[in-house]
């Protein structure tokens, strides 16, 4: 019965991508006009069209459609969860964790871009009731002490204890960051390890490692490519436990002067080939290109419930950020071709339908 549960998981994840945008979808969205435009067409033409009952798609603005994006995902988040609490495992912890430090770093940046009173977040009654986040305290934070006290019941408020006192509105929020992805990965090494042996748990955790990996490569091109420096807060993100680069590797990736050196220390990484970048300026690209096309391929060819259900997350989560940057470029006038160049795997030959 548990095997055949697993099965439905993965059945129900690749039938869920099954649903995806078209090229021709990506086409028209590209060709609208203003923000209302899209959000019509995405009310009448796709498969988002439940997150826009009630709503008056002709006076919508950017922030809310957005949002309503958000809402669309978490909801897919919960059909996700049913099932896996149907058969007795507990990787729907891993979206109650991952939706918790969301709205924790969401509420960081918020409270120190000035406007943490714009603090909002459409989440489904699922999450409500897994959560021990209090929404209503959160949105109430005005300062990182603010922040502090509404984690008050939570393993949370002992993750970012050490940043409190002396918090830096710039560095602390990296530190933060940090601290709460290390968290997030050891807790979903733990679970993988509870559930799962072998290659199967390999397999798993694999799926983490490739995808916080690159998330740090790119923070430090990023952050040597910036302001250089910051060694230590940097190293901060590496999680050995949780990487396909030896530590040895990290070391040189860290030590490096500036970004082009950062790019040469990859040769000789798992990533090497793959994240070869011709021009510099567009790195982060070929970086978030290669992450796509690994968890398309794994999403195709996996045979592990669980590493498909997660390949479909990131996919899903993809699509979104399509989207928002076509909503994005339409709001602030950029020609259509060149949104287009922002998208990922729109128009990928083997993806579309």
């Amino acid at each position: 019965m548990n095997g055949l549960s697993s099965n439905a998981i993965l059945a129900k994840s690749r039938a869920m991508y099954g649903k995806r945008l078209t090229a021709q979808h990506y086409n028209d969205l590209l060709n609208c006009k203003s923000v209302s435009e899209v959000a019509g067409y995405l009310k009448n033409r796709t498969v988002y069209a439940p997150i826009f009952e009630g709503v008056n798609v002709t006076a919508i603005h950017r922030g809310q459609l957005e949002l309503l994006l958000k809402k669309y995902a978490y909801r897919q988040f919960e059909t996700l969860c049913k099932y896996e609490l149907a058969i007795g495992q507990d990787f729907y912890k891993y979206f109650i964790l991952r939706n918790d430090i969301d709205m924790i770093l969401t509420c960081v940046r918020l409270l120190y871009s000035g406007n943490p009173e714009n603090y909002l977040l459409y989440m489904p009654v699922f999450f409500d009731e897994h959560t021990k986040l209090n929404q209503s305290k959160l949105a109430k934070v005005r300062s990182i002490q603010d922040l502090f006290k509404a984690l008050d019941g939570t393993e949370y408020k002992a993750v970012i204890a050490p940043f409190v006192e002396h918090f830096d509105a710039t560095m602390g929020k990296l530190d933060i960051e940090a601290a709460l992805t290390r968290y997030k990965f050891e807790t979903l090494k733990k679970i993988t390890e509870k559930d799962f042996k072998g290659k199967k748990a390999k397999d798993i955790i694999e799926v983490f490692a490739i995808q916080n990996d690159i998330r740090v490569i790119v923070n430090i091109y990023r952050f040597k490519k910036m302001i250089g420096g910051g060694k230590e807060s940097l190293r901060q993100f590496i999680l050995p436990e949780v990487s396909r680069i030896p530590a040895k590797h990290w070391n040189r990736i860290i030590e490096a002067a500036d970004e082009k050196e950062v790019l040469a220390s990859l040769k000789n990484t798992v990533y090497g080939k793959a994240l070869k970048a011709n021009d510099l300026d567009y790195f982060e690209d070929v970086a978030q290109r290669y992450l796509y096309r690994w968890f398309l391929k794994t999403l195709r060819f996996s045979t592990n419930p669980t590493v498909v259900m997660f390949c479909y997350v990131y996919l899903l989560e993809n699509e979104i950020r399509n989207i928002t940057h076509i909503i994005e470029g339409i709001r602030y006038g950029v020609p259509a071709a060149d949104i287009k160049e922002m998208l990922i795997g729109a128009y990928d030959s083997s993806v579309s339908r």
